[in-house]
């Protein structure tokens, strides 16, 4: 029985120092996931804003393609955007939520025109991409976890 109580007296530190080895990894792992579903939440915001803002382009007439732009702090600035842009850029801008800063965010209108172009008509694809810039030095809370640093959403629907 002397033998068994020595043998225990000596393992003390066993435990601990396998918790120092696996801890650190644990909390890796841990903080790895947290950061990947904020990632991807984020990414579902802009795909959702994309979506409402096709929807706004198929239905609004005069839309116009633009390279970029980008949203104002509090969704009122359109800038030199013509009447119908300013719709689109209105859906997108207030369906941006959860924290996601818009002057980071940009949007793009493509216009992929099946007729020669005559303006829009129906069957002719909009197309609108919501792009999140600076996801790393912005959003990011663990700086080495891998996350790419520009997020997007892109929807595209028919012209009515």
């Amino acid at each position: 029985m002397r033998t068994v109580i020595a043998q225990n007296k000596h393992c003390k530190g066993q435990a601990l120092v396998e918790m120092a080895i696996l801890l650190p990894l644990l909390f890796l792992l841990i903080f790895g996931i947290f950061e990947f579903g904020r990632a991807m939440y984020i990414k579902n915001t802009l795909t959702h804003a994309a979506r409402a803002g096709a929807r706004a382009a198929v239905v609004t007439p005069n839309i116009t393609a633009v390279n970029s732009v980008t949203p104002a702090s509090d969704c009122s600035s359109y800038g030199d955007n013509p009447i119908g842009n300013a719709r689109v850029y209105k859906a997108v801008c207030t369906s941006l939520y959860s924290g996601i800063k818009k002057p980071d965010v940009g949007m793009t209108i493509t216009i992929n025109e099946i007729v020669p172009p005559t303006g829009l008509g129906p069957g002719d694809m909009v197309e609108v991409r919501v792009t999140l810039n600076n996801y790393h030095s912005n959003y990011r809370s663990i700086p080495f976890i891998p996350v790419p640093d520009i997020l997007d959403g892109t929807a595209a629907m028919r012209y009515e």
